[in-house]
């Protein structure tokens, strides 16, 4: 557990409202109700309870805040790590929040601990936050499930299987994906591979993992290319291995199209190591974080991870949400434009024809991603 931006929080033992009840000889049920203003105390057991909540420093004051005002001006934003590490998009994200957060005169306190049990009990229980922000969201995600049960005020950044009855933000990565296919198949490449993240991630019903393959593969049938996926961790290690693997089996593919971005150091090593060229013999389109494609060489065809509108708008639905309890769900699906640079090319030993195919029906249409509204050319300089 991360405390932001409150230095008071030093090392002060952690109190419990139980601590409290004991000290005040008043019941948990009776503290609760007196921190979040539900119910009035008598003189006397107001008293008492104040003495006990100033005996604890900085926990006094965030209780003290709660009785004033009904809560305690505090977010809770909860990250479960992927893997080994966080996310560059989680990294990216929790000071923007913090930053949001600090403008609309809220604190944050963050969790990237993966005993969820024990983060909801000090948080949601002890009555720590306000409401909560929940990143790596599964289709099927219990935190979801807990957090409606408990009735506490809560945005998801992506969102479950059913997503009609609670506040979320998140990317069509059904729709990104479909655009990688889409621009690689204007290229007249006929075998992309999609680098998908880690396996266990997909079986875990990671949303991203899971509406991205689904794309990607509708994509591929639709315009007859085939399509492979492969899975990799989230640090560029894996991403060499994996592409070395699939170098050894016969290269039979000159497309890649990217979700995971930790990967992509390591594909463009294998590829470099393997002598083949980016994009003469191998194109490559993804989404990454916004200081990776100018670092590639060449440089990234890329949409971008929009981490600032992400966490403006997890903050401010959630304030929106706090002021206003009645206020009825709130839902934002971000559709990301592609910035076209150097990593993609016309597939090797492609025809010249006319830039039309056949679709089932037998009809003829062009399928130019522009069109579309998926793609953007990077303005020069």
């Amino acid at each position: 557990m991360v405390q932001a931006d409150n230095p008071r929080h030093g090392g002060s033992p952690r109190v419990s409202m139980r601590d409290i009840a004991k000290q005040a000889g008043v019941s948990t049920a009776t503290v609760s109700a007196f921190l979040s203003g539900k119910r009035p105390v008598s003189l006397a057991t107001r008293a008492r309870l104040e003495a006990a909540i100033k005996m604890h420093g900085y926990r006094a004051n965030a209780a003290a805040r709660a009785l004033a005002h009904g809560r305690t001006n505090t977010i809770g934003l909860l990250i479960p790590p992927q893997g080994r590490s966080l996310s560059s998009f989680a990294v990216d994200f929790i000071p923007r929040v913090v930053q949001e957060a600090q403008a609309a005169d809220y604190d944050v306190l963050v969790s990237i601990s993966l005993e969820e049990r024990q983060v909801f009990a000090r948080l949601i229980e002890e009555q720590r936050v306000d409401g909560v922000i929940l990143l790596e969201v599964s289709l099927e995600d219990q935190r979801v499930e807990r957090l409606q049960a408990a009735g506490v005020p809560f945005v998801t950044v992506g969102r479950t299987a059913r997503p009609d009855d609670y506040t979320w933000v998140d990317i069509d990565f059904a729709a990104l994906a479909r655009a990688f296919v889409h621009h690689l198949a204007d290229l007249r490449h006929r075998r992309i591979v999609l680098f998908n993240t880690g396996e266990e991630l997909y079986s875990r019903g990671f949303g991203p993992a899971r509406r991205a393959q689904e794309g990607f593969i509708l994509a591929c049938e639709e315009l007859g290319v085939s399509g492979r996926v492969v899975y990799s961790e989230v640090n560029p290690e894996s991403g060499l291995r994996v592409t070395q693997d699939l170098l050894s089996e016969g290269r039979d593919f000159t497309g890649i199209a990217v979700i995971n971005d930790h990967a992509l150091w390591g594909i463009y090593q294998a590829l470099a190591s393997a002598g083949l060229r980016v994009p003469q013999d191998v194109s490559v389109i993804a989404l990454a974080d916004t200081r990776w494609p100018e670092a590639l060489s060449p440089r990234l065809t890329a949409a971008h991870h929009p981490v600032e509108e992400m966490a403006a708008e997890a903050v401010r639905f959630l304030v929106r949400l706090l002021e206003d309890r009645a206020h009825p769900p709130i839902s934002r699906l971000l559709q990301l434009p592609i910035i076209l640079r150097e990593s993609t090319a016309a597939a090797p030993f492609a025809p010249y024809a006319a830039d039309q195919a056949l679709d089932k029906s037998g009809a003829r249409r062009e399928r130019a991603v522009l069109a579309q509204g998926h793609v953007a050319h990077e303005q020069a300089g």
